[in-house]
C-alpha cells in the first residue's frame, strides 16, 4: 500500500509539473498566435497596397482638374491663389506654376494634398510676382511621382509701376 501512495505521490507531482509547462504552453502559443496574426495583417495590406492601387495616368495625357472653387488675386504686392478640392481627393502633392507668355510655366511652389472625404481649401501665396500679366496653374502629382491632373491656368494682373515715381528734372516724388 505504501508503494501504491509513492506513486501515486509521484504522479501528482508529475501532474503539477505537467499543469505548469502546460500553462507555459498556452502562454506561449497565444504569442505564437497573436506573432502570426501580425504578420499576416502586414503581409495582407502590403500587398494591398503595393500591387492593387489604380495607377496614374501617363504624363502626356494628364486629366483636367477640377476644383469646387479656385480665385487667384493680386493684392498688396502679393499674388493669393486659393483652390477648394473637391470630397473624396486623394493624397497627392500640388506643384503651382507661372508663366508670363502661357507657354512656358515655371514652377514656383508646392502643397502637399491631403486625401479627405471633405472639401478641403488651400492657399498659397507668391510673394514676388512678375509684373504685368502672368497666368498661374495647379498641377497634381500622385504619390508615385506621375502627373495625374492640371487646371487650367488662371490669369492674373499686377500693376506694371509703382504708384510713386520720380521726376528727375525736380527730384520730387509724386504720386500717380
Amino acid at each position: 500500500m505504501k508503494t501504491l501512495f509513492n506513486k501515486s505521490a509521484a504522479i501528482a507531482q508529475n501532474n503539477g509539473t505537467m499543469l505548469a509547462i502546460r500553462e507555459k504552453a498556452k502562454k506561449n502559443s497565444f504569442f505564437v498566435y497573436a506573432l502570426e496574426l501580425v504578420l499576416l495583417y502586414i503581409l495582407v495590406f502590403a500587398s494591398f497596397s503595393a500591387f492593387a492601387q489604380t495607377p496614374g495616368k501617363a504624363v502626356n495625357d494628364p486629366g483636367q482638374l477640377e476644383f469646387a472653387k479656385q480665385t487667384a488675386v493680386f493684392n498688396a504686392g502679393k499674388v493669393y491663389l486659393n483652390w477648394v478640392v473637391k470630397a473624396n481627393s486623394a493624397d497627392c502633392i500640388y506643384v503651382i506654376e507661372r508663366s508670363v507668355d502661357g507657354v512656358e510655366y515655371e514652377p514656383v511652389g508646392l502643397k502637399e494634398g491631403i486625401g479627405s472625404s471633405l472639401e478641403l481649401l488651400y492657399s498659397w501665396v507668391d510673394s514676388k510676382p512678375i509684373n504685368g500679366t502672368t497666368q498661374y496653374r495647379i498641377k497634381q502629382i500622385n504619390d508615385q511621382g506621375s502627373l495625374v491632373a492640371q487646371a487650367p491656368p488662371s490669369a492674373v494682373s499686377s500693376p506694371n509701376t509703382s504708384p510713386l515715381f520720380m521726376d528727375k528734372s525736380d527730384r520730387m516724388v509724386q504720386v500717380k
